[in-house]
């Protein structure tokens, strides 16, 4: 290691080439090879360990790779003569910089070339759901005679959507368009307000809104749940069944496999947040059904918690403790879940927990019509 290493210069050098080189290689892998990876696991069941240990995999590379490139950048520069020859490498890094930065900025880039807009209406107003709208996009809308462009981004997504934000407000004035702020996470606990601002806007009366998030898929699709249960009107047409996930497209959740035991009907494991975000919370699924024992102290937290999400996004939950009820019980029990409304996710909390096959089981029988 040279002596210039260790100086503040050479020290605060490293670090501008890491940022930089690290950012734009960053960049390359996410949109090469983890986004491969994402969609191979996803189509092929992987678990999400699984993935993220591979994503984690990736990420440490990448340390690893930008450093040594960081490292190798600044001794070049510290060896080379003249101001022209010291600046070209700071001015290089710069600049892939600022394309990887333009990239993410733009999130049209991002947007599969077979994406549609989706829609809802009731009662004489009308959602139509897409992706991040541009200029072009906010003036089109503007000449449609749309009321305003409802926006799903969140400014504690850092560093991508309060920039997006930013330029979206400039643009909508620009644009002559009312912009509507309705902050999602993509994350179950912080979706609470988006009810009571969507009652507000039905409580105006007509009008059509065009709804996005980053790329028009998670979180509008919560939305649409969440719509669905602020007016029982609401009539979806057109939806996009490629943004759409469904327990149909994963073979394992992070806690165990999911089977499917009757057309709609699946046996999952109990779900992450964003396992539920993303395939149970989307409307995708109608009812779920817990198997959890709400006297066991280990138990009861998690039904609490579901209990919660369950009554934030008007989702039917039933609760069966079967690990204690008598074969009486669970035949009634049976009887009931057949005539709950489907898609169902009945759930213990993880595939192996004794309790799971002997409620396959007696699915099994239920439906064969042995009970």
């Amino acid at each position: 290691m040279n002596q210039s290493d260790f100086s503040l210069k050479g020290f605060f050098l490293l670090l501008y080439y890491w940022l930089c080189l690290g950012f734009f290689l960053g960049t390359l892998t996410l949109m090469g090879p983890v986004r491969w990876l994402a969609n191979f696991s996803r189509a092929n069941g992987w678990s999400d360990p699984g993935e993220k240990a591979l994503v984690f995999l990736f990420i440490g590379i990448l340390i690893v790779v930008s450093f040594l490139c960081a490292r190798l950048f600044s001794r070049i520069t510290a060896s080379t003569g003249g101001k022209i020859g010291k600046a070209g490498l700071p001015a290089g890094s710069l600049l892939v910089f600022a394309v990887s930065l333009w990239f993410w900025m733009n999130p049209k880039l991002m947007i599969d070339g077979g994406m549609k807009e989706s829609s809802a209406s009731s009662a004489g107003i009308e959602f139509v759901f897409g992706p991040y709208p541009d200029e072009a996009k906010l003036a089109e809308l503007r000449k449609e005679g749309y009321t305003a462009v409802i926006s799903l981004l969140s400014p504690a997504v850092v560093p991508f959507e309060p920039a997006l934000i930013s330029r979206e407000e400039a643009a909508a004035k620009e644009a002559g368009i009312a912009l509507i702020g309705i902050p999602m996470l993509p994350w179950v606990s912080d979706n609470n307000q988006v009810g009571d601002r969507l009652k507000e806007l039905m409580d105006k009366g007509a009008g059509r809104y065009y709804v996005h998030c980053y790329l028009g898929k998670d979180r509008v699709n919560v939305f649409k749940k969440i719509l669905g249960s602020v007016s029982k009107d609401v009539k979806l047409t057109s939806l996009q069944a490629e943004s759409l996930r469904t327990l149909y497209d994963i073979k394992k959740f992070e806690r165990g496999g999911i089977s499917v035991l009757a057309e709609n009907v699946f046996f999952i494991p109990y779900p992450t947040d964003e396992e539920f975000f993303g395939y149970i919370l989307n409307g995708s699924v109608k009812t779920v059904v817990s198997l959890l024992d709400p006297e066991d102290k280990e138990d009861l937290p998690w039904i609490t918690k579901e209990r919660t999400i369950a009554a934030q996004h008007k989702l039917a939950l039933v609760n069966y403790s079967w690990k204690t009820l008598s074969k009486a019980g669970k035949n009634e029990a049976m009887k009931e879940l057949m005539k709950l409304e489907r898609p169902i996710a009945i759930h213990a909390f993880n595939s192996s927990a004794p309790e799971c096959s002997d409620f396959i089981e007696s699915y099994g029988r239920a439906k064969a019509g042995k009970n």
